[in-house]
């Protein structure tokens, strides 16, 4: 079978020589680079705060049976672990320096990603309000390589062997 691929190929060559001579420039260019696998850093950050602070482990934790004192036990370690895992690795800042509660102006052109309105907007800016949550900014980060394959796995499953 292979003869006869080999006897059509040689063919195609005599008849198309330019075309024979465009595969072969092909085959003879070094193979293209591949483009890295882009890192998907939210699932990254998730999985620091699960490593430090067994965060996703107690959101999905059914809090139910629990009394308010076990809980407040839990997430006063959490919060620590995962606070210490977060400073280390992302910086956090305020997006607006003004305090809770203080009236602002919001002019025509306002980065919608930084300011989500909330409230009566059924008109055009400029609008004027009241800073509810001042937002958060992650102005650096310094998130370590990720090992493996599995782009979104946030804890590897942990099997104790015997």
């Amino acid at each position: 079978m292979r003869i006869f691929i080999a006897i059509k190929a040689f063919l195609k060559a005599l008849r198309y020589p330019e075309k024979a001579q465009l595969f072969l420039d092909e085959k003879a260019s070094p193979p293209k680079e591949k483009a890295p696998k882009e890192t998907a850093h939210h699932i990254q950050l998730l999985s620091l705060l699960q490593q430090s602070g067994r965060l996703i482990d107690f959101l999905e934790e059914d809090l139910s049976a629990f009394s308010d004192d076990q809980v407040g036990l839990a997430v006063r370690e959490i919060h620590k672990e995962c606070k210490k895992a977060l400073d280390e690795h992302v910086l956090v800042k305020p997006l607006r320096e003004e305090n809770e509660g203080t009236l602002v102006d919001i002019m025509p052109g306002y980065d919608a990603a930084e300011i989500k309105l909330i409230g009566n907007l059924k008109k055009e800016p400029p609008f004027q309000g009241v800073i509810r949550h001042k937002g958060w900014i992650a102005t650096k980060h310094s998130l370590p390589k990720r090992v493996g394959t599995g782009s979104f796995v946030i804890q590897p499953a942990e099997i104790e062997i015997r």
